[in-house]
């Protein structure tokens, strides 16, 4: 039997029963998870350790604002306790800047700036300014700092950066901010808003119109590349190509003719990636090997899979994970394949210091546990596809504790909440980290919750990581 079919039936044995949409935090079923997840990785941990950092705890305050629908008072109170910690949680002044009404936000953001051109880190309160009503003002500040002989680059990489983090705005509103931003001379800004927004005659329109305008076809090409081949944004719809304008038929055209050998196998994994960060292994497992196979017996199934929408990756990463531990394994065979994935770190929900083996294997042995936790089924015996030192057994009696309402071991409580929260069972899962403490594992694993049951939910944590830093977002307000 060919590979490619043995994957369509894995895929159907762990596909989902359906996709799940992004809900409203106000309507969602999960959403008192979420507020409670929040809750407990809020819990001050109290770390002295001169290294360590709160990687946590400001999108924990982001999400239990937007599902708890915190009234703004409440909100700025519980973003102010935790800016005064000792040790301040990363990205909180982003976020309390971000919330703020428009004319505080301005007074704040001007006192603290230390470049002229915005950096990397202030993307969520750039994007507040601007559906708030100011993005002339932004603009023109943006334009008048390289007038003035700012360095170019930072403002090219400010444009390209605002523009993905704009991503998500409608038509109409797109058109709005991208004539602005050419009004003002940003015109990186505008052609990508125009790109986001699909319509390929106006990002043409915007490109001639730029004062430095393509001169021939292959200029025009090389400019167009990253929205036909997608690395604009990965996930974002690549245009078709008998709906563009014929200048730009001729650009792919020739885009495609020096296409160099396997170019498309790169392109299908990062488009794998844009809609499924929890493929991120994949992308690795490819960038580092070559081994274009990869893409056309692994990530191509998967990406069908998930636009037949036959799996959901905001439902379920561990499906997603356990077939990319199968078709690694088949493609490079079982040795290659775990010295590749234990070469190097896996994704940031993955277990603390956990390379992408343990990560991968993990995903499989919750995925093969979580029917035997829920009582649907009897003990499974041990997958094949496990390496020979992953603690099989440990997990098992964890499993079968939960079955016999006992605790796990001390040593497998993380494990316990692991497979709870795996099988459904999240505020158990939840009841046992908080009976453990806010150690950093306890915390990687609540963060890991949290994600998980956002994706599920309103998806508000956007972009997705790893791929991107996700953005704080809040609705338009008066100024």
């Amino acid at each position: 039997m060919r590979f490619v079919s043995r994957i369509s039936a894995v895929l159907a044995i762990l596909m989902l029963a359906g996709p799940v949409s992004a809900a409203d935090p106000r309507t969602c079923a999960l959403t008192p998870d979420v507020v409670a997840t929040a809750d407990l990785l809020l819990v001050d941990p109290r770390n002295e350790r001169r290294f360590w950092r709160d990687r946590f705890s400001a999108d924990a305050a982001y999400l239990l604002i937007r599902y708890g629908e915190l009234p703004e008072p409440a909100a700025r109170a519980l973003v102010d306790r935790l800016a005064a910690r000792p040790k301040p949680p990363q990205r909180i002044e982003e976020l309390r800047l971000a919330m703020l009404p428009p004319a505080e936000r301005k007074t704040a953001f001007l006192a603290a700036r230390t470049t002229p051109i915005p950096g990397p880190g202030n993307l969520s309160v750039l994007r507040a300014f601007i559906l708030d009503g100011e993005a002339d003002w932004l603009f023109a500040d943006v334009a008048g700092a390289v007038a003035a002989g700012a360095p170019p680059q930072p403002a090219m990489a400010l444009q390209i950066a605002l523009a993905r983090a704009l991503a998500d705005l409608d038509r109409g509103a797109n058109a709005a901010v991208a004539a602005k931003a050419e009004a003002h001379g940003l015109w990186t800004l505008a052609r990508d808003l125009a790109a986001f927004s699909g319509d390929m005659e106006a990002w043409l329109a915007t490109v001639r119109r730029s004062p430095q305008p393509p001169a021939d076809t292959r200029a025009l090409a090389t400019l167009f590349a990253p929205v036909w081949r997608g690395s604009l944004m990965p996930g974002m719809a690549r245009p078709s190509r008998d709906g563009l304008p014929a200048d730009l038929r001729a650009a792919v055209d020739l885009l495609d003719a020096n296409r160099p050998a396997g170019a498309e196998g790169f392109d299908m994994v990062l488009d794998l990636l844009g809609v499924a960060p929890a493929a991120t292994i994949l992308a690795t497992a490819v960038n580092q090997t070559g081994e274009l196979r990869l893409a056309k017996e692994v990530a191509a199934p998967l990406l069908k899979g998930i636009r037949d929408r036959r799996i959901d990756p905001a439902a379920d990463g561990d499906a997603i994970r356990a077939l990319i531990l199968a078709g690694t394994i088949h493609v490079l065979g079982p040795e290659r394949a775990r010295t590749l994935l234990a070469s190097f770190p896996g994704p940031g929900d993955a277990w603390p210091a956990a390379n992408a083996l343990v990560a991968l294997e993990r995903s499989l042995t919750r995925r093969t546990l979580a029917p035997y936790v829920r009582g649907e089924a009897p003990p499974p015996a041990r997958p094949p596809l496990l390496s020979a030192d992953f603690d099989w057994s440990g997990w098992l009696n964890a499993a079968s504790a939960i079955r016999r309402r006992e605790p796990a071991p001390d040593s497998y409580r993380i494990v316990e909440a692991d497979v709870l929260f795996a099988a459904g069972r999240h505020a158990e899962a939840l009841a046992v980290l908080r009976a453990l403490g806010p150690t950093d594992e306890v915390r990687q694993q609540a963060y890991t919750m949290l994600v998980t049951l956002d994706q599920r939910c309103a998806g508000a944590l956007w972009p997705q990581a790893p791929v991107f830093e996700p953005l704080y977002r809040f609705p338009p307000r008066r100024r």
